[in-house]
């Protein structure tokens, strides 16, 4: 890009100061904008696009170089320090040698106030940070084509008819809500005979939903008011089909009266892009029902009001009994086409159950997703009590009963539901589908073709689960917990950077118990503090110790309940275990849930106090809370941790695959390291090393193992990676 004194040496009659050879000149763009690394991506894309490119940080750079240098266009931040980019913009409109300059703002703000000042003070154009570089790019040659336009109209009017007649975008006046003059383009565009549309009001060339929208947007325009850039709304043709259009007006005299003149853009394309966009990014390509990403902005929307209004909700999960044998036997294309089979009853179920709200049409859709395999989800509002659930289950396990005939096959399936209630199974929808999970696979222990309550099956008052409460009491004392340690391992060296601690409870009579057991008797019996600081100080000293007997320095990494995040212990337990052990707090990384990161107000405070302890931090379970990438950037993370239910189907599941290479792509914009985990196969690791994955972690290359077995591995080099 240009600096402020490389741009001063290029003259106006395109020679520079160091020679008289002319350059061929380009497109001259201002970008204002505070923020350094948006800055440097705009610029440097712009430039590689061949538009020459002036860079400032604030509104009084961006005033001043306007007015030596004269820009074709400017990007103007609103959010800048010294002067804000809305008393910028109304300084260069004041001033008549800058005041042409057409001004594109761009801003995270999406209050409608903040957009409207700015083009009151005189912008044309907006478009929403972070920017989409495409939409940035065909903005500002939008933008630039109307200002050649506009200067070609002031000089004369051949030119301007000239100009107009062949323009690429549809050019009209609107006079007493009749056409009364359009180009070439703009006949392309309406595909109606010219008495039509020079005796028919406009209002009636526009779909009906939209046309209130025009009405006032036009009103607006004939009292000089902008209150939005441009409008987009749907044209009829005379087929009864509509076109997408996006339409910027402005107020003209035509023939001594007032007038709009509008420049309007075939943007429907666009717009069936956005909507492809959209269903890839929201939708199950397979069967067309919301995917995992859809499904809990739809829930998290719908336990809102349950909490507000003190409702029941519960939530299906459901697993197709022994689903492997249709794909083995019949083959993938069959098993496909049973699941989408299956979507769609799943969906007929939903809409005659009369448990549901009454616009049972426009949820049903969101009320039924596929979260990959042969899972399924459903979401159950307004339901009285637990039996409405137990009613839709048992009507689940009836219709799927029935034979699927698929290309002359006859199919018999059963499933296995789980299911968890709101608000006595979780008070979030991550914990109301782990639970509803959990009971599906206690359906499938009891033998399949059955549903479970998580309440009767997993937790609850049982007497297996108050000794086990007990039993944890003692197991701090007695040294029945211990850690467990398994390798993370560098893709490009293939050595291993780190471990990740993971505790396990040497039980008496029940042997080993999980961590997915422990963490939640731990947390309902009040020792989760208790639990995790033996947990940190355990993995503490045995990193000291392995650095002591010579080995390989490495991060530990210690996955941390957010129970404790929750209740504002972490930062103290993590402190006190650091200065008790002397252990390097640079070698220690804090795994903590993604969901915990979003749904925590202190979280970035908490966060930034451990990192100026000089701790790591990762996010957990990357993908099951959904961050968008504005929230990442306000948490000081290191590592972004994908979670196993994105892995384990790829490179054979689409959706998962490109949700796995845009995480990637997303947390290296951030500098974040990214570390995959669940890594089973070679095609998982070969997928991952050509998207640029940074670290494994997975059965691929080793189980969790006792500290005296983690020692050869750390003693070998150039470690292979195998199946």
């Amino acid at each position: 890009m240009l600096t402020l004194t490389e741009m001063n040496t290029h003259r106006e009659d395109g020679t520079t100061s160091e020679g008289c050879d002319p350059v061929e000149k380009s497109n001259v763009v201002l970008i204002a904008e505070d923020d350094n690394e948006i800055r440097e991506l705009v610029c440097t894309q712009l430039e590689l696009d061949g538009f020459t490119v002036i860079c400032v940080t604030n509104g009084d750079q961006a005033v001043s170089e306007s007015r030596s240098l004269k820009p074709d266009v400017i990007v103007m931040d609103l959010m800048m320090p010294k002067m804000n980019g809305i008393e910028a913009i109304k300084t260069l409109k004041k001033d008549n040698n800058t005041r042409h300059i057409p001004i594109i703002v761009g801003t995270v703000v999406e209050e409608k106030e903040d957009i409207v000042k700015s083009f009151e003070a005189g912008a044309i154009s907006y478009i929403s940070k972070p920017y989409y570089m495409p939409e940035l790019k065909a903005r500002i040659n939008s933008v630039l084509e109307s200002k050649k336009l506009y200067d070609s109209l002031m000089q004369s009017e051949e030119k301007y008819r000239l100009l107009v007649e062949n323009s690429n975008e549809a050019i009209l006046v609107i006079q007493d809500e009749i056409l009364t003059f359009y180009n070439p383009r703009a006949y392309e565009l309406f595909d109606y005979p010219d008495n039509k549309l020079r005796s028919t009001p406009f209002l009636e060339c526009i779909n009906p939903e939209d046309r209130n929208e025009f009405r006032e947007y036009h009103d607006r325009t004939l009292l000089g008011r902008r209150a939005c850039p441009a409008l987009s709304f749907r044209l009829l043709s005379k087929d009864g089909n509509f076109k997408w259009v996006e339409a910027k007006g402005v107020l003209i005299d035509w023939d001594g009266k007032p007038a709009t003149l509008h420049f309007i853009t075939d943007i429907t394309a666009r717009k069936r892009a956005e909507e492809e966009m959209r269903f890839l990014a929201f939708y199950d390509c397979l069967t067309g029902l919301p995917n995992r990403l859809m499904f809990n902005e739809h829930m998290n929307q719908t336990l809102a009001y349950a909490k507000r209004n003190n409702t029941l909700l519960a939530t299906l999960f459901l697993d197709l009994d022994h689903f492997k044998r249709v794909n083995d036997t019949l083959g993938h294309h069959l098993g496909d086409i049973l699941l989408h089979a299956v979507g769609e009853r799943l969906i007929r179920i939903i809409r005659k159950s009369d448990i549901l709200a009454r616009n049972v049409e426009d949820i049903c859709n969101t009320n039924v997703a596929r979260f990959g395999g042969d899972e399924f989800v459903l979401l159950l509002t307004n339901i009285k009590k637990a039996q409405d659930a137990a009613k839709v289950a048992r009507r689940i396990l009836y219709t799927l009963s029935d034979a699927f005939v698929l290309d002359s096959h006859k199919i018999f399936i059963t499933t296995s539901i789980g299911i968890s209630l709101f608000p006595a199974d979780g008070q979030d929808g991550e914990a109301l589908i782990k639970n509803a999970d959990k009971a599906m696979y206690h359906a499938k222990n009891l033998g399949r073709n059955n549903y479970q309550f998580y309440a009767d099956s997993i937790q609850g008052g049982t007497p297996e689960r108050v000794t086990l409460k007990a039993d944890l009491y003692k197991a701090l004392e007695a040294k029945e917990l211990i850690l467990y340690y398994q390798p993370q391992l560098s893709i490009e060296t293939r050595s291993i950077t780190g471990t990740e601690a993971l505790i396990r409870w040497q039980h008496a009579n029940l042997g080993v118990v999980p961590p997915a057991d422990i963490i939640p008797l731990a947390e309902e019996s009040g020792l989760i503090e208790s639990v995790s600081k033996w947990v940190l100080r355990t993995a503490c000293q045995q990193n000291l110790a392995w650095r002591e007997a010579g080995l390989t320095e490495m991060r530990m990494s210690v996955n941390l309940s957010s129970l404790l995040f929750k209740e504002e212990k972490l930062v103290d337990l993590i402190s006190e275990v650091l200065e008790e052990t002397g252990a390097d707090p640079s070698f220690l990384e804090i795994e903590l849930p993604e969901s915990s990161l979003i749904q925590e107000e202190n979280a970035v405070k908490a966060l930034r106090d451990l990192k100026d302890m000089g701790v790591r931090i990762a996010a957990d379970d990357f993908g099951t809370g959904y961050s968008s990438l504005h929230h990442l950037r306000n948490f000081p993370l290191d590592v972004l941790k994908i979670d196993r239910s994105f892995i384990k189907n790829i490179p054979e599941n689409s959706d998962n695959a490109a949700i796995v290479a845009a995480t990637i792509a997303m947390a290296h914009s951030l500098n974040l390291q990214v570390v995959a985990v669940g890594v089973e196969t070679e095609e998982q690791l070969e997928f991952l090393r050509e998207r640029g994955c940074d670290i494994i972690q997975g059965y691929l290359f080793s189980p969790p193992l006792p500290a005296y077995d983690i020692i050869p591995l750390l003693q070998e080099e150039g470690l292979e990676v195998t199946d």
